[in-house]
Parts: structure tokens; C-alpha cells; sequence
């Protein structure tokens, strides 16, 4: 076994998400399940609304409010998983 693919050599100090594959990859699907349900029930609210008022726009704004929303949780979720340090 090569030893620098070896766990024991690494430092604990110097954790990051290259160093985590499990770490990177949870990060990953958080963000795509977030962006997946802002969008889905911002299309569900805006297709609520629609019925309701009887328009047809409602659903393209429900999911661009769902889009917006989206983005604020995906640099709410980066900055959780690196420790606050994201800008």
C-alpha cells in the first residue's frame, strides 16, 4: 500500500473537501435537493395561485421566486459545510 493514500498520514488540521470525497459528495446532493424542492413547490405554490386568480403566469413566477430562494439556500448550505468561511 502506497502510504501516501494511507488515512493515518494525513492531518486532521488541514481537513478540507478534497480530503473528504464524503464530505464533497453530501455537499452536493444538499445542494440539488434544495434547488430541486425550491423549485418544485415554487412551481406548485405559482400553479396554486393560478387556479385561484386565473392567470397563466403564475407557475413561471413561483418557480423564479422558487429559483431566488434556492440560490440564498445553496450559500446558506456552503458556508454550513465550510465552517462560515465562504464569502
Amino acid at each position: 500500500m502506497n502510504s501516501s493514500h494511507d488515512d493515518k498520514n494525513r492531518s486532521k488540521d488541514n481537513s478540507s473537501f478534497g480530503d473528504n470525497p464524503w464530505r464533497a459528495m453530501g455537499l452536493i446532493g444538499s445542494v440539488g435537493g434544495t434547488i430541486g424542492v425550491c423549485l418544485g413547490l415554487g412551481y406548485w405554490i405559482g400553479g396554486m395561485t393560478d387556479g385561484s386568480e386565473g392567470s397563466e403566469y403564475g407557475s413561471i413566477v413561483g418557480m423564479a421566486v422558487g429559483f431566488v430562494v434556492a440560490v440564498f439556500m445553496t450559500i446558506l448550505l456552503i458556508r454550513a459545510f465550510t465552517g462560515g468561511k465562504a464569502k
